[in-house]
């Protein structure tokens, strides 16, 4: 079981954010409850994320359960998500981001029992004249798990929580991520709870898919 969890507070020439540094730190926490291997970063640029994603498929391979998360700024065009690193300029870019479905292609190539990307970000649409970053199509294995904050063409909001700052998203994450579950039916209970959240009606609904044919749960041994 192995996680990789990145959070972009501090950007050069975008607004600051204020929950992924606490996020990133209740998610590291209960992950590892769970069994989990985790690196937490924050305040990445295009270059160290791009590393810390290299370095952490190097540590995939047949049976693993993987993990990724990522808050921050991030957009989305044509179905592809897109994170946006600190350092990238205005406006958002394909060649200034990084492509969320290719670390997933990436991850599949590793022969991984189960992948799970977590998204808390905004998925507004974006750059329709930009060309799409190249990805291949997913192989049909069956094992795919996205959870998205918020969905299409929507943003993703933070709440403040005393002095903290939290995501919507976090807030119920963490209220159900250890319970025995098939991945999948937790996050539905994860997206009632979303939905049900008085400060969030008409504003932020989380989106599942998924391609996980089997009842593959966080808490499962390994």
């Amino acid at each position: 079981k192995i996680a990789l969890l990145v959070g972009n507070n501090r950007y050069q020439h975008h607004p600051n954010l204020m929950a992924p540094v606490k996020d990133v730190f209740e998610l590291s926490r209960l992950l590892e409850q769970l069994g989990f291997q985790v690196v937490s970063l924050l305040d990445l640029n295009k270059a160290e994320m791009a590393t810390a994603v290299s370095q952490f498929l190097q540590l995939l391979e047949k049976g693993v359960y993987a993990v990724f998360y990522y808050a921050g700024h991030g957009y989305e065009h044509l179905g592809r998500n897109y994170m946006v690193p600190v350092d990238a300029p205005q406006p958002y870019s394909p060649e200034n981001c990084i492509s969320v479905q290719r670390i997933l292609q990436k991850m599949q190539q590793q022969q991984t029992a189960l992948n799970i990307i977590l998204l808390d970000t905004c998925r507004k649409w974006y750059n329709p004249g930009r060309a799409l970053s190249q990805v291949q199509p997913l192989e049909p294995w069956g094992n795919t798990v996205y959870g998205y904050a918020t969905s299409e063409d929507a943003e993703a909001y933070e709440l403040q929580d005393g002095e903290f700052s939290s995501g919507i998203f976090m807030k119920y994450l963490k209220k159900h991520i250890l319970k025995e579950k098939k991945v999948t039916h937790m996050l539905e209970d994860v997206l009632e709870d979303v939905g049900r959240d008085p400060q969030d009606t008409g504003k932020q609904v989380m989106e599942i898919k998924h391609t996980l044919k089997e009842a593959r749960s966080l808490t499962d041994p390994i």
